[in-house]
């Protein structure tokens, strides 16, 4: 049978319950307090053995909100920074401040690419493009301090126009001419290394600045093209509107080209510095160029680098808002307009170009754009038409030249003829 518990047995577990819950309490305690010197083997801990560690304990922050909302005290906006009780207070927002001021002026001497386009800046890239620039004039190189002057500014504007000027000169909004630094000597020919000085000499005479920096902001300003050592910072090149082409009083009339190139929506800014490029060698200032104003490349430093600095030589460069009324026009005004194309879309008479006739009237040259060729307006004011025949055994897929490589052969074929009959 099972033995009935004595009450002395009821008894002892009820001390052996209340020696536990005192040595609960004494642990709860010393939490409290600290368990550094506490014995756990001791039922209860020495007061003075936790008396160093209570007077120096820290409180958080937090901690001291929830103390001092009990007390109906202010509470402490530990986390900006401010807690004056707090140790990492002042110099965290000492440290708060100090960021801030470094991304200011991080700001400040940053590149910022989009707003220099936005303020009317280009950076010219090649040693080529350089040069050309600085040899026509065509482009704008006024700096702010030649029209500003600060001393009769105010307030905000002295302000600003000051930080303007001591930003480093990659980040300022002002013409600049950006040369890398060399590192020991030059491997540049002897072509290279004159046109390298003239171009120095250049800026002088235009009262352009030069700073001397390293490959790296070069490859910034010209969005990691081949700059060659040189980028330039000057204002845009707008090409001037006509809705008429002029017609030459005599063939070799000087001030007004007998041979004119048109574009009809030439959007890729590598073929459009092509063309360029193949004008000026082939005519030079005898050779007229007009592209639509809209839906063409516009004369970009892409155009320019393309056109190994033809863009910014070439005289006659206009732009038409309406390319079919202006050669509607140029063809009542007498002009031989022939315009490039495998297929013609109306009535006139399509040549090969071996059986292209031979004329020294003033003559119109239109290509198409790169995916569509002619308009069908445009095509309408043509005269007659030209193509380039391929090979007898051609690759499937492949049935024309590109415009650029097209413009240049029948310029070619075409001014050859020309200055044969004068």
């Amino acid at each position: 049978m099972r033995q009935r518990r004595e009450d002395n047995d009821y008894n002892n577990d009820d001390d052996d319950n209340v020696d536990r819950n005192s040595d609960r309490r004494s642990q709860k305690s010393a939490a409290s307090n600290g368990w550094d010197d506490w014995d756990p083997f001791e039922s209860t801990p020495s007061i003075s053995s936790f008396s160093s560690t209570s007077s120096s304990t820290y409180s958080s922050p937090q901690r001291q909100n929830r103390q001092s909302e009990r007390r109906g005290g202010p509470k402490n906006n530990y986390n900006s920074g401010r807690n004056e009780r707090s140790p990492y207070g002042k110099s965290r927002r000492s440290n708060y401040d100090n960021n801030q001021e470094s991304i200011k002026l991080n700001n400040d001497r940053r590149i910022n690419m989009r707003a220099l386009e936005g303020a009317g800046f280009v950076h010219l890239y090649g040693l080529a493009p350089v040069l050309n620039a600085l040899r026509a004039g065509k482009r704008d190189f006024t700096r702010p301090e030649d029209m500003i002057d600060i001393n009769l500014l105010e307030g905000d504007e002295a302000q600003h126009e000051l930080l303007q000027r001591e930003r480093k000169p990659e980040a300022q909004f002002s013409p600049w001419l950006f040369v890398q630094e060399q590192k020991g000597t030059t491997n540049r020919s002897g072509d290279k290394q004159s046109q390298a000085e003239e171009v120095l000499g250049l800026a002088k005479s235009r009262g352009l600045p030069v700073a001397y920096v390293d490959k790296g902001v070069l490859n910034t300003l010209s969005s990691d093209r081949p700059h060659q050592g040189y980028v330039l910072r000057c204002g845009k090149l707008y090409f001037e509107s006509i809705s008429r082409i002029p017609f030459p009083a005599t063939p070799n009339d000087d001030d007004t080209p007998n041979f004119w190139l048109v574009l009809d929506e030439v959007v890729d800014p590598q073929n459009l510095g092509a063309l360029i490029r193949s004008a000026y060698f082939l005519g030079g200032s005898k050779i007229g160029l007009v592209v639509c104003a809209k839906n063409s490349a516009p004369p970009s430093p892409v155009v320019s680098a393309a056109s190994a600095g033809a863009l910014e030589l070439l005289d006659v460069v206009y732009s038409t808002s309406n390319l079919p009324r202006t050669l509607a026009n140029a063809r009542e005004d007498g002009f031989r307009i022939i315009g490039a194309s495998a297929v013609p879309t109306n009535d006139a008479v399509m040549y090969n170009l071996e059986q292209l006739p031979v004329s020294n009237e003033p003559t119109i040259l239109v290509l198409g754009s790169e995916g569509h060729g002619l308009r069908t307006l445009v095509s309408k004011a043509c005269t007659e038409f030209v193509r380039i025949d391929g090979s007898a055994v051609t690759t499937e897929g492949v049935d024309s030249l590109n415009v650029s490589v097209t413009g240049g052969i029948l310029m070619w074929q075409l001014l050859r003829a020309m200055n044969s009959q004068t």
